[in-house]
């Protein structure tokens, strides 16, 4: 019973020091800042209650239960901040950095001997586009033996750490074009970071033909390169994945970016049909024409200036409503290029409609210029007939195969009608009498 209490004492204390400091830490934040090459990270603390007129200093270790064994003063402080910066000249740290991926900062007040913020753990990982001094290079690059025109790693070097690289094309449309974007303004390419991939490759490393740096310390930048000199046949952004398989110490990954893009070429306008006509029941597409045609980015939106007449879908493809008109307008995608086109929706086409009404049309029109004479059935018939062509297979004012007028067939059934007539009254009367 008595070793059962003891054990539950003990697992008591663990629980409370790994508890109680993230209790008492709740209130504080932290961000972090990689600035240099030279492995140096910098942990700005917010949340904290400080005295100016009082000295702090910071513990640095690997795990939450390691004792401080060196405190270092904190030169940069407000009354609720305070910035710490782990250099990647001090071996101390620096161990701590390439064993692992999470370090423990503790803050004491000097001038009390007080603690003030107990272990609190912090992100040692380093971002993939900052593990060496390039972020970007273009095709081509060449690099030299030498370590201001090479390749440089920080902490990982010669003596504790083998080079690997490989090729990816980047075929993320979105990673392109924001590219494009941060290289046109000159502008930070860590802000690509959150859009590029952190999951390296597994398989198809190959070794760096060349890798230097020795001081058998972890403070010793290592410098080297993949290739002396950098030749992608094929255009388009790559990932240059850098792998350094650690000795003694964790593995590393990184890349930097290869720019092998085609050169850009300005879009100058963009146009469109003025106007364009579609059935209620029908379809259209538009389809814009770039100048000059090979324009690198061809990217625009499509809009709809009354929705409820016609749509426009990203490819150009128009869906009428109803009948009416709408403008369709394409805007390129820095919004400096712009094309119209006024969309007219008819009403839909009725074929039985149009059929019974082109041969009442035709009759009229037969009636009117032909005198009563035989319609003749199709529209393209009422054209022949209106040009004045005669149908050689049809009668016209005599009967068929006679030759005999029809009025003078008409006289000669009234003057026999008479005389049947006047006979039969004749015989009639003779036989009263």
């Amino acid at each position: 019973m008595k070793k059962l209490r003891n054990l539950t004492i003990i697992l008591f204390a663990i629980i409370l020091m790994f508890v109680i400091p993230n209790i008492s830490n709740a209130a504080v934040e932290v961000t972090k800042e990689r600035s240099t090459n030279d492995g140096s990270i910098r942990y700005n603390f917010k949340g904290l209650t400080l005295d100016k007129t009082h000295e702090y200093e910071f513990g640095f270790t690997r795990a939450i239960a390691t004792e401080v064994s060196k405190w270092h003063l904190i030169s940069e402080i407000t009354e609720t901040t305070a910035t710490i910066n782990i250099s990647g000249a001090n071996r101390e740290f620096t161990d701590i950095i390439t064993a692992v991926n999470t370090g423990y900062i503790t803050i004491k007040d000097k001038t009390t001997d007080t603690i003030i913020l107990k272990p609190y753990g912090v992100d040692l990982t380093i971002p993939y586009l900052s593990i060496t001094n390039y972020q970007v290079i273009n095709n081509g690059k060449t690099f030299g033996t030498a370590p201001g025109s090479a390749i440089q790693i920080a902490c990982w070097n010669a003596d504790n750490s083998k080079p690997y690289y490989q090729y990816e094309k980047i075929t993320d449309e979105d990673v392109i074009e924001k590219y494009k974007e941060i290289k046109k303004k000159n502008g930070n390419y860590n802000t690509l970071q959150s859009l590029l991939k952190n999951s390296a490759p597994t398989s198809g490393w190959k070794e760096w033909k060349y890798w230097n740096g020795h001081g058998l310390t972890t403070t010793a930048t290592g410098y080297g390169y993949t290739e002396s000199n950098i030749n992608l046949s094929d255009t388009g952004l790559y990932y240059m994945w850098i792998y350094l398989a650690g000795n003694n110490i964790k593995n590393l990954y990184g890349y930097i970016l290869v720019d092998n893009l085609e050169p850009e070429i300005a879009l100058e306008s963009i146009s469109l049909p003025k106007t364009a006509e579609v059935k209620l029941d029908g379809k259209l597409k538009l389809t814009p024409t770039f100048n000059p045609i090979n324009t690198t980015n061809k990217i625009v939106t499509w809009t709809s200036s009354d929705e409820t007449v016609a749509i426009v879908d990203n490819a150009g493809n128009i869906t009428p409503k109803k009948i009416g008109a709408t403008i369709i307008t394409i805007t390129s995608q820095d919004g400096k290029k712009k094309a119209t086109c006024t969309i007219t929706v008819v009403e839909k086409k009725n074929e039985n409609n149009t059929n019974n009404s082109g041969s009442n049309n035709e009759k009229n029109t037969n009636d009117g210029n032909n005198n009563g004479e035989t319609n003749q059935g199709t529209l393209n018939n009422v054209g022949n007939t209106s040009k004045g062509k005669e149908d050689s297979t049809t009668a016209t004012g005599t009967l068929p195969k006679t030759g005999v007028g029809v009025g003078l067939t008409t006289l000669i059934i009234f003057i026999l009608g008479i005389g049947i007539f006047t006979f039969s009254k004749y015989k009639w009367y003779r036989d009263i009498e």
